[in-house]
């Protein structure tokens, strides 16, 4: 039985715009497939997973995400100027 191997490579980033993911496959350097979601869908998408019919329905879910992005955000902040 012969055996094939084929090697695929999903790279996410995070950057001013968004998130990234670009998807290779095998050696190539050609990208494959790409995504790109601007941070502002990322955040309506999360907060709209807790609400129904337009209306939040669990506050401290969304407090908690806030929360996590306020972490993300002083994180970045001291890596930039660990860096610089």
């Amino acid at each position: 039985m012969k055996t094939a191997t084929l090697e695929i490579d999903v790279s996410p980033w995070l950057d001013e715009g968004g998130l990234n993911i670009t998807l290779f496959f095998g050696d190539s350097d050609a990208v494959e497939r790409e995504l790109e979601f601007t941070l502002a869908e990322l955040i309506d998408k999360e907060i709209e997973s807790h609400t129904v019919a337009g209306v939040l329905v669990d506050t401290e879910e969304a407090k908690q995400f806030i929360r996590s992005l306020r972490r993300a955000f002083k994180y970045a902040e001291k890596r930039v100027k660990e860096l610089s």
